[in-house]
């Protein structure tokens, strides 16, 4: 038996002659959470009250005990069918529960048991490459939120990071490319990494970039002033200047980054914005005008890559005296009043004695420091002040209240984040929108026909294909796509996989070609379509709507199985 939980929950039984599979989708959410639970904490008794504690919290049922029984037999029953309980994986012991390894093979031991040698063995270049290959995705995705996982969750990232870090290193100047490409999967997993930064830098410097030398750093800088308040670490400033000392094109190009941001004409949001051939922003007038002089209260939503930081970016270029940008907490909410803290230092009304004393009580706002904080803004000349705060998805209940109260008391609130169903349950989901901006891909209007083709109007697509050689271009696409698609079902993939294989395919074809059920495939691509991966033609055709994620994608298929589909497919 192998279970899976690196990513999203799946169990294989690979004595089964028909190869049978069954996802985390499959369980019921308690029968999946009691799994989740005994998996984290694989080869060590949970006494049923711990067990129950992690799965119900404050909720227990009346009969905890026995809704316990209830959920392990089911397990059992479902992931091992006509196993004697004696055999199964999930061992009665000591009055609790354990997820044995001996009997059955767990992703997440195997990732545990490579750490551990990683750690006693630098030089082990093998086993963090094992490392990286285990990791599909941080575990329990469908269980992201929960208390159990976070443990779990946080450890994963921190193996993940350190051992892309340590590969990065290792490729340094004998392959930068991929040093780079590692440092940036590092810094996306944990972006107040400034080791991540560093490796992102030494690999610019490697290829002779000067210039992407200083927008790692200034990446950096951005990162830790907007979610911890500090500046880059001594070491992280004197590796900059070292690096394009080194460099001859670096000086002149630091110095030109340092001048200040031309002021933008007049106050108009529909100002003539660069070309996209330029390297500027491009498009979105008609948002910029919603979120310039739209209502109170704005939820920007869109998924990886759709251009939500870009857009509120420019939004604060636009308007420097109105709009003041902070970055939401991660999800360990770090530092929970960064955000207010960075946008009121751009609107020029810092209130830092407030917030530390708040930060050090570990108490929210009172109304008279909101009240307070309302007037700084007036006493400093904002008219109409806007606090954005990108990335928001992780506000915790203090935070979204204080959001409230500020609006009722004059400035307007925008938010981004990714979907409408990331909020829900969650203390940001009662912050009600009195418009939800959701963010579609670029079109022709603001795209030449090529950049178009090649990007399928992603914002992240573009500024990749603009921007970069080919060969990172498609890094930056297989990435998004796997954000994308993290939280879908493994048809979904397959889905991708075959349309980048075989070109424009019906979705009866794409069942036959992957031997999928036809229900599995509508579903998968219903769900691409939402997330514009997938464009949809006439006859009930799909195809990869962005040539940069289908070449990504097709990278991975082998011509031996290409060719095996396209017969399957004849």
């Amino acid at each position: 038996m192998d279970v899976r939980v690196l990513g999203r929950i799946e169990i294989i039984d690979p004595a089964d002659a028909g190869g049978r599979r069954l996802t985390g989708d499959d369980l019921p959410r308690r029968a999946r959470q009691v799994l989740g639970v005994l998996a984290a904490h694989h080869d060590r008794v949970r006494s049923k009250d711990a067990l129950a504690d992690a799965v119900w919290g404050e909720d227990l049922p009346g009969n905890h005990a026995a809704a316990l029984e209830h959920y392990v037999s089911m397990l059992r029953r479902t992931l091992q069918p006509g196993v004697p309980t004696g055999r199964s994986f999930i061992v009665t012991r000591s009055g609790g529960y354990v997820f044995a390894t001996d009997r059955a093979r767990l992703d997440l031991a195997d990732l545990r048991a490579a750490a551990r040698i990683a750690d006693a063995d630098p030089g082990r270049a093998d086993v963090r490459e094992q490392i990286v290959r285990l990791v599909r995705d941080l575990p329990f995705a469908e269980d992201e939120y929960a208390d159990w996982a976070a443990p779990a969750r946080a450890e994963v990232k921190a193996v993940l990071v350190g051992a892309l870090l340590d590969l990065a290193a290792r490729a340094g100047g004998e392959d930068p490319a991929r040093a780079r490409r590692l440092a940036r999967e590092a810094i996306d997993l944990e972006p107040y990494t400034e080791r991540g930064y560093r490796a992102a830098m030494r690999a610019a410097a490697a290829q002779g970039r000067a210039e992407e030398v200083i927008r790692w750093y200034d990446g950096c800088r951005r990162a830790l002033a907007d979610g911890l308040g500090v500046g880059p670490a001594a070491e992280t400033t004197a590796l900059r200047d070292r690096l394009l000392s080194g460099l001859e094109s670096g000086p002149p190009a630091f110095e030109r980054r340092k001048a200040v941001r031309p002021e933008p004409a007049g106050d108009a949001v529909a100002e003539d914005l660069p070309a996209p051939e330029a390297g500027g922003f491009a498009g979105r007038r008609a948002e910029l005008g919603a979120l310039a002089d739209g209502p109170g209260v704005v939820h920007v939503v869109g998924p990886a890559g759709a251009g939500k930081s870009a857009l509120l970016g420019r939004l604060r270029e636009l308007r420097p005296d109105r709009v003041g940008l902070g970055r939401g907490p991660g999800p360990g909410g770090a530092l929970r009043l960064g955000w207010l803290r960075t946008a009121l230092h751009q609107l020029g009304a810092p209130a830092d004695a407030t917030l530390d004393a708040a930060m050090a009580e570990r108490r929210h706002l009172l109304p008279a420091e909101l009240d307070g904080i309302v007037e700084g803004l007036r006493y400093h000349g904002s008219e109409h002040p806007t606090v954005v705060i990108d990335d928001a998805e992780h506000l915790d209940a203090d935070s979204v209240a204080e959001l409230r109260w500020l609006r009722e008391r004059g400035p307007r609130v925008i938010v981004s984040y990714r979907y409408p169903s990331a909020i829900a349950g969650r203390p940001l989901g009662a912050l009600d929108a009195d418009l939800v901006l959701r963010l579609a891909p670029l079109t022709g209007a603001d795209l030449d026909p090529a950049l178009l083709e090649a990007s399928g109007g992603i914002p992240a697509l573009v500024a990749a294909a603009r921007d970069l050689g080919p060969g990172l271009a498609v890094e930056v696409a297989m990435h998004l796509a796997r954000q994308r698609t993290r939280w879908m079902p493994p048809a979904a993939w397959e889905v991708l996989r075959l349309t980048a294989a075989l070109g424009s395919l019906r979705v009866e074809q794409l069942a036959v070609a992957g031997g999928l059920e036809l229900d599995d495939v509508l579903g998968a691509v219903d769900r691409l379509v939402h997330a514009h991966l997938l464009a949809e033609g006439p006859g009930g055709h799909v195809r990869h709507r962005s040539d940069l994620v289908r070449a990504a994608v097709a990278a991975q298929v082998s011509a031996a199985r290409g060719h095996h589909l396209r017969t399957r497919l004849a």
